[in-house]
């Protein structure tokens, strides 16, 4: 797959990157882009039948960052901020910490910490190496915990921003601003930027191709889009590679539907709210489908 190289910030939700990549500002309205992150996630949460029972946080940091917590609680940093230039981009920071919320990765995480706290707890008295392993292990764990649920997210968000209204391609555009162009490696907490730019392009014209169709006015999607299309093309040109994209988009479908039936017997709010949306979508997709 060709490389998508548009370098602007580094890494992307969930994960801090260097403060000097962003200045604060005496400048900044902190009090005004609150009302805004508010007003957005109102509009995400009636248009998805979501609770209500959430806090956004606007923070002064300068750090390109954003989080989501086990109490509902999502913090997005100014440095971020700075990056988006629109609604459409705020709705897709949020939704993706929203998507964390929904499928239960902010639960999980809390779990995990306190299972490694313990395994670190365990080897103190054992030798050197038998704790580097016990750290390695616990690592590798965690990191494909976190890339499949980042992958999950993104999946979730898109969802949520056509439901409330949304051009999901604000996402691609996004992702894009905060690429810059580098491989992560096997121990890296978040998949590859042109992985997750290819991913959410491919899920959104597959499962919405009307919205895809109609593109996205911003620098940062534009230029991504001119190396996807390259990717496209290529994948067009081989069987072998549109067999595989085919597959795999029906997989991501059928895993979704799965999901979904998973997170309306567990009984939560939240996952039962997305869960009823999710049906509605498919119901949605198939008649996309048909005409």
């Amino acid at each position: 797959m060709k490389k998508i190289i548009i370098a602007l910030f580094v890494l992307f939700l969930g994960l801090q990157v260097n403060a000097a990549t962003t200045t604060t500002s005496s400048k900044w309205n902190q009090a005004a882009m609150q009302k805004k992150l508010n007003n957005i996630a109102y509009v995400l949460i009636k248009k998805n039948n979501l609770p209500t029972g959430i806090t956004i946080k606007a923070s002064a940091e300068a750090n390109a960052n954003a989080y989501s917590n086990i109490n509902k609680e999502i913090y997005v940093y100014k440095g971020l901020l700075d990056l988006t230039s629109d609604d459409a981009e705020l709705a897709a920071v949020l939704s993706h910490e929203m998507g964390h919320i929904i499928n239960g990765h902010c639960a999980k995480q809390t779990i995990l910490n306190s299972v490694i706290a313990n395994m670190a707890g365990s080897v103190k008295t054992e030798t050197a190496g038998q704790a580097i392993g016990v750290a390695a292990a616990q690592q590798i764990s965690t990191t494909k915990l976190s890339r499949k649920d980042e992958f999950e997210a993104d999946i979730t968000a898109i969802d949520l921003m056509v439901n409330a209204g949304y051009n999901p391609l604000a996402m691609v555009s996004l992702l894009n601003k905060m690429n810059d162009g580098s491989n992560f490696d096997l121990i890296a907490t978040h998949p590859s930027s042109e992985k997750r730019i290819m991913n959410a392009y491919d899920y959104i014209a597959y499962t919405y191709p009307t919205l895809a169709k109609k593109g996205y006015n911003s620098t940062a999607y534009n230029n991504a889009y001119k190396l996807i299309s390259l990717n496209i093309e290529e994948r067009n040109a081989s069987p072998k590679l549109m067999k595989k994209y085919q597959k795999e988009q029906q997989k991501l479908k059928k895993d979704k539907i799965k999901r979904a039936k998973k997170m309306l017997k567990a009984g939560n709010a939240w996952t039962t709210s997305y869960a009823v949306i999710n049906a509605m979508n498919q119901e949605n997709e198939q008649t996309q489908s048909e005409k």
